[in-house]
């Protein structure tokens, strides 16, 4: 201890020094913290990145998720079944909020136009035709307008556009007649006869809305007999009213029938003539006999009987009506409807088994054996049995089915519309707990897949570290042969060999991917191989193997986890990737690991499936996708801070 105030360091002595302890006993102190090994100080400093320790929670809780919610959903994963298939999300609470609410936009959707009312204070939108119901006087199926209560309220439009397609759905629109280059003439001629009586006032009417040509003519024939007589020759536009009597001879028979021809003649290409009408009329009644316009009317064929003409037949000006609206996907899939083919077999299965009690309580025999045109009680899944089919006797058996009204919803057990999450896919099972299967399938092959390219990686690079020399020049030459491979080289070969498969995929993808771990392996190899305390076991006599699982691999554990954790996610993405293309696994396929099932189905597959139907239904891509990237994210993170928590020395390198 110095004693000098005025801090001049120049003249100390002795006396400015005082020795302290010199009369006190000094002992060794107990560590009052516990010892703190080498993985449980990994530990602390893996806790201390909250942001990797939140990563972590979520890449445990989707595996979590990918076990438990499998089982424990009553959702179908497995059965096609096309009735509920194609449902969009629905979420309970979110669906309040305008999204995710189990509807869908329609656009550009046909319209009926029967359904199209003129009240311009108050007019009825035209619905969209959107099912086919059978017609009880025909016996055929008809289409009928969706009702509007499928139809979120005020959402419904209607608008055109114009059209010059031969379709039904192009109404109105005018025809245009011309000639070819070359030809002078083109004929069109009716689809069928139409008879007229003699002592009524027989009429066809043209309307002919524009004609263009100067030396032009648009003659009217109709057949007498077996030849055509000229009725009129049109040469400007305007309505004409023509008799078909007059060229039917002297005598006028009772009845006569005419199959009208028309011909447009002109040297000139450029000539043309417009008409939207014809019509057939005897006016004996207030209904004509026949109208032609719009589709009806460019059905007219062209007269194949006369080869020296050629033309064009068109369609212009038409009106096609669409609709775009909200459609409540959830209340059409869980209403009430109509099947024609409901098998009798089918049938007895409902009203004599589980539905029996509800169906049939009184045990009817006539509910049995002939129920057409019995109404059931609400709470049972068929509402009336309408009719019934002929029987078919095969093998002695009678087969037939049912038209009935049914709640295909209340048959599978629904007694009220449920939710699913992220909707259905095609063939109608539930996407929410069909994509938490898809991701343990996805789990499962990455852990086996690694961990065979760990083994493997981890053999070969410690051979090829430990040794060196010749055998390292070898060894790492065959890798490099390996690793230059293209990917797409092997994934042809493979499948080539052994087709689209589980085996296949677990082939393709342990083809290259141990190279890495072996490289790393073999790096650490070389760090610890020349240490001390190596050398001192190999001077005690200790193997080779003793060496390097006991001395050498142990020392350089840590970096080869955190290669091999990263390993895994690399696998996920590679078997998403293949599965995605069509060569991975896919539906129908199924292995066994353990006793225990998993089906063919991975996210890869699934955003295969959700790619065909991008644009109409984006959520079959959009949820896999956000699975497959949080995965990735969060395994990514867990493997850095995990080799931060092991190696501080490579924290923040790539």
């Amino acid at each position: 201890m110095i004693e000098n105030n005025d801090k001049n360091y120049d003249n100390l002595t002795q006396d400015n020094f005082e020795m302290i302890q010199r009369d006190d006993k000094i002992y060794d102190k107990r560590f009052e913290t516990k010892p703190i090994g080498y993985f449980k100080d990994a530990m602390i400093r893996f806790s201390k990145n909250k942001t990797n320790v939140f990563a972590t929670s979520i890449l445990f809780f989707i595996i979590l998720c990918s076990i438990i919610i499998p089982i424990v959903s009553d959702k179908n994963v497995e059965e096609l079944d096309d009735h509920f298939s194609n449902l969009p999300p629905r979420m309970p609470y979110i669906e309040k909020l305008g999204f995710f609410d189990g509807t869908t936009s329609k656009e550009d959707q046909t319209v009926d136009l029967s359904t199209i009312g003129f009240d311009e204070d108050n007019p009825l939108l035209g619905l969209p035709v959107d099912y086919y119901m059978e017609d009880e006087e025909t016996g055929l199926d008809v289409a009928v307008p969706l009702s509007e209560e499928f139809i979120v309220e005020g959402t419904l439009e209607n608008y055109t556009i114009g059209c010059t397609i031969a379709k039904e759905s192009c109404v109105g629109g005018e025809n245009v007649l011309r000639v070819q280059n070359l030809y002078d003439h083109v004929a069109i001629i009716a689809p069928e006869v139409y008879w007229f009586q003699a002592d009524a006032t027989p009429t066809i009417t043209i309307n002919v809305n524009e004609f263009v040509g100067t030396d032009a003519e648009f003659n009217v024939y109709t057949r007498v007999g077996t030849e055509y007589v000229l009725l009129e020759t049109i040469t400007e536009p305007g309505l004409y009213v023509l008799d078909p009597s007059t060229v039917q001879g002297d005598t006028v028979p009772e009845f006569f029938n005419s199959k009208l021809r028309l011909e447009f003649s002109s040297t000139n290409s450029k000539d043309y003539v417009v008409f939207d009408s014809v019509v057939f009329d005897d006016n004996t009644t207030e209904e004509v006999i026949k109208e032609f316009v719009g589709f009806e009317l460019s059905e007219w064929a062209f007269d194949d009987a006369d080869t020296t003409q050629s033309g064009y037949y068109q369609r212009q000006n038409g009106l096609l009506t669409f609709a775009s609206y909200q459609f409540k996907d959830y209340d059409y899939t869980f209403a009430d409807s109509i099947d024609d083919a409901f098998p009798n077999s089918k049938y007895l299965e409902v009203v004599e088994g589980e539905f029996a009690d509800v169906c049939n309580p009184d045990n009817d025999p006539m509910i049995v054996s002939n129920p057409v045109g019995h109404e059931f009680d609400d709470a049972c899944p068929i509402k009336k049995v309408i009719s019934k089919t002929s029987s078919v006797i095969v093998d002695g058996e009678a087969y037939f089915s049912y038209t009935i009204d049914y709640n295909y919803a209340e048959l599978k057990g629904y007694t009220e519309i449920p939710y699913f999450l992220f909707g259905t896919d095609a063939a109608g099972r539930d996407l929410f707990t069909l994509l938490w299967v898809a991701t343990r399938t996805s789990l499962l092959l990455g852990v086996v897949v690694a961990t065979i390219n760990i083994v493997i990686g981890v053999i070969y690079g410690s051979v090829s570290g430990y040794y060196g020399g010749m055998t390292d020049l070898i060894l790492q030459r065959i890798s490099e042969v390996v690793g230059r491979i293209p990917w797409l080289v092997i994934l042809s070969i493979m499948i080539a060999l052994l087709g689209p498969g589980i085996q296949t995929l677990i082939f393709i993808l342990i083809i290259q991917g141990w190279i890495g771990i072996a490289a790393i392996t073999r790096t650490q190899f070389y760090r610890y191989k020349g240490r001390e305390y190596v050398l001192a076991s190999r001077t005690l006599g200790a193997k080779d193997g003793r060496l390097i699982f006991r001395h050498i691999l142990p020392n350089g554990i840590g970096t080869i986890i955190t290669t091999s954790v990263l390993t895994i996610p690399y696998v996920i993405f590679n078997e998403s990737t293949i599965s995605f293309l069509g060569f991975g696994i896919g539906h129908g396929q199924s292995f066994n690991v353990f006793g225990i099932t998993f089906s063919g189905v991975s996210v890869g597959v699934l955003l295969a499936d959700g790619r065909k139907e991008l644009l109409q239904r984006p959520y079959l891509t959009l949820f896999p996708a956000i699975l497959i990237s949080v995965l990735m994210i969060t395994f990514n993170m867990f493997g850095n801070a995990l080799r931060d928590a092991l190696n501080p020395a490579l924290r923040g390198s790539e």
